[in-house]
């Protein structure tokens, strides 16, 4: 954000802009002005503003429906409305459609210049906040499916085990691959195919429970962390995911099953092993659910 913000008074009277301007000095802005709300929808779409302060009543357009308008073209910029008295029910109509404040006209300077730099030091709060989201989404998600990476996988999975040594309770992994996912792509593009990524996605965190933790592994491979659940309880849910994948999908899927801690004492042994089992579940027909078992290392 630039250090000195952008703010957009929506006024159609030359004087009363001026005044407006003034009342709001010396404050450190860049100050747009718009005659309408429709001018201050175009300049909204294309500029960035940190507050917008506008009439309860503008011109050409309902000063609550403006204000919805600005908010969902940007939910940070803070709006002041002006309201005058015996419009008294207006302030409370802005404040629910998402006006940061109002002012009650005639204007007193001192009380403008504060709310205005209280709005434009709320919105810098938000944009900050908004990135630190995003840099941290950015870190974890997966661009194409929007689910974890195979970096937080793993994150996940120590904190799975460190949990497990304070308090016993089973979990168990999942590695999914879909099947000859390679021929789909060469044959039906890579958009059909990226297509079917993000619905296999979807389709897992659909089936899956709100605590359990959906990964995209790598290319058409994923993993799911399926959480306080033993083996038993594992293989159902994973039957489950390969019929409907099956019904649902232009694809079919093979699933691999570890369970910490039955098949595995560490995090490489866990992944190692319902990577075994998937191996297996793909090699002896695919379509299927495979569970590791010890007679897969023979």
């Amino acid at each position: 954000m630039d250090s000195e913000p952008s703010i957009l008074i929506i006024e159609d009277n030359e004087s009363a802009f001026k005044a407006l301007k003034d009342a709001f000095a010396p404050l450190t802005h860049k100050v747009w002005k718009a005659a309408g709300g429709k001018e201050a929808l175009k300049l909204l779409k294309n500029l960035y503003f940190t507050a917008v302060i506008i009439e309860a009543q503008v011109p050409d357009m309902n000063g609550v429906e403006l204000i919805k308008k600005i908010k969902s073209l940007d939910s940070r910029v803070n709006i002041i409305v002006l309201v005058t008295p015996f419009l008294t029910d207006l302030r409370v109509k802005t404040l629910k459609a998402g006006a940061y404040a109002y002012l009650m006209k005639p204007i007193d300077a001192e009380e403008a210049r504060l709310i205005l730099k209280n709005a434009v030091e709320n919105t810098c709060l938000m944009v900050q906040a908004g990135k630190r989201k995003y840099y941290q989404d950015m870190s974890i998600l997966d661009g194409l499916t929007g689910i974890y990476n195979h970096r937080h996988f793993y994150e996940k999975l120590d904190w799975h085990i460190a949990h497990m040594r304070r308090f016993p309770q089973a979990f168990s992994v999942f590695m999914i691959d879909i099947d000859n996912f390679k021929k789909y792509n060469d044959t039906k593009g890579h958009p059909e195919g990226d297509k079917v990524l993000r619905d296999a996605a979807q389709l897992f965190v659909d089936l899956t429970r709100e605590n359990d933790m959906v990964f995209r592994y790598g290319g058409e491979e994923f993993a799911v962390i399926l959480a306080q659940t033993e083996q038993h309880n594992a293989e159902r849910v994973g039957e489950r995911l390969v019929e409907v994948a099956a019904a649902r999908l232009p694809v079919t899927i093979s699933i691999g099953l570890a369970t910490f801690l039955d098949h595995a004492q560490t995090r490489a042994e866990i992944v190692a092993n319902a990577d075994k089992a998937l191996y297996r579940a793909k090699i002896t027909g695919k379509n299927k659910l495979c569970v590791y078992s010890k007679d897969i290392d023979k």
